[in-house]
């Protein structure tokens, strides 16, 4: 990897939003100790290792995790980028089809390009569902991504974490799909909660289990290539303190892996469009609203 560490910054956008998101986590007084969190963040960000399964944004302790070698961090591991695929590149009827089979579609691509896939569960007892916000909470998140009061709101961000790569046609694009899935969410999702046995049927040991409850009061956005948050090291130093962590590179880097070819440029900024939309819309379904966001660049 070839980043000069002089030259990666850390940048402050202020808060997520100034409305109430409807999610439940808070920075619960953040701001004052940000200065500090910004000056050291690049003491915790480390080179990936291709080999190692891809991680979800999920901040809480992973024991298993070997923070020499990590995987990059997106939302809901390497199932998340399957219904990225359906809403903003499958060519497929938008009214058939399940997130099953498309997640099943996607971790076999993974294995194929050589990619290693990644998910997990958590150890909190009584609470429904695989323990992956992402996942399932993945029809909420359909829902505050199309969601009317919240959608200036999501653009702003999906603009601003996008730049000059922000198309206006392929986001309009990306909501329409997702206005379409919603109205048929329960036929698309049904069987989300198989997905993860699936994962580790075709994967092994590709499948953590996070310990905990949230105490996520950080959003970290990392656009150096090949590097990552040593998210237990971070939450360890800081006092219990966790942080999502999204590296946005990597939805480039998959974009352009699972769509080589220079007729499929249109495929990949799709798939990053909704993968980005996707991110923030998880966000809106975990917080609300008031977590600081980090950029790191360089």
């Amino acid at each position: 990897m070839d980043v000069d560490p002089v030259a990666v910054r850390t940048i402050s956008l202020g808060r997520l939003s100034d409305s109430r998101w409807p999610g439940r986590l808070s920075a619960s007084g953040l701001a004052l100790g940000l200065p500090g969190i910004r000056a050291g963040l690049d003491r915790y960000y480390v080179e990936t290792n291709s080999q190692a399964r891809t991680r979800c944004i999920d901040g809480r302790h992973d024991p298993r995790l070997d923070e020499n070698s990590l995987g990059p961090q997106v939302p809901g591991g390497a199932p998340g980028a399957a219904l990225a695929h359906r809403l903003g590149v499958d060519k497929d009827d938008l009214t058939r089809g399940t997130f099953y089979n498309d997640a099943e579609t996607m971790i076999h691509s993974y294995l194929r390009l050589g990619l290693a896939p990644g998910g997990h569960r958590d150890n909190l007892e009584g609470i429904e569902g695989i323990g992956c916000g992402a996942i399932d909470g993945i029809e909420t998140v359909l829902e505050f991504m199309t969601d009317p009061a919240l959608v200036e709101d999501h653009k702003r961000l999906v603009r601003t974490l996008l730049g000059n790569y922000f198309d206006r046609d392929n986001y309009l694009r990306v909501l329409g799909a997702g206005l379409v899935l919603r109205s048929r969410s329960s036929d698309y999702f049904a069987g989300r909660g198989e997905i993860l046995d699936l994962l580790e049927h075709l994967a092994p040991t590709s499948v953590s289990m996070l310990e905990g409850d949230h105490h996520e009061g950080l959003v970290i956005v990392n656009f150096v290539p090949n590097t990552t948050l040593a998210s237990n090291r971070f939450a360890q130093d800081h006092a219990g303190m966790q942080a999502f962590g999204y590296d946005i590179w990597r939805s480039r880097q998959l974009a352009e892996t699972l769509f080589p070819l220079p007729s499929e440029e249109v495929d990949r900024d799709r798939f990053i469009m909704a993968r980005v939309m996707i991110t923030i819309a998880t966000l809106m379904a975990l917080t609300d609203g008031s977590l600081p966001v980090l950029v790191r660049v360089g």
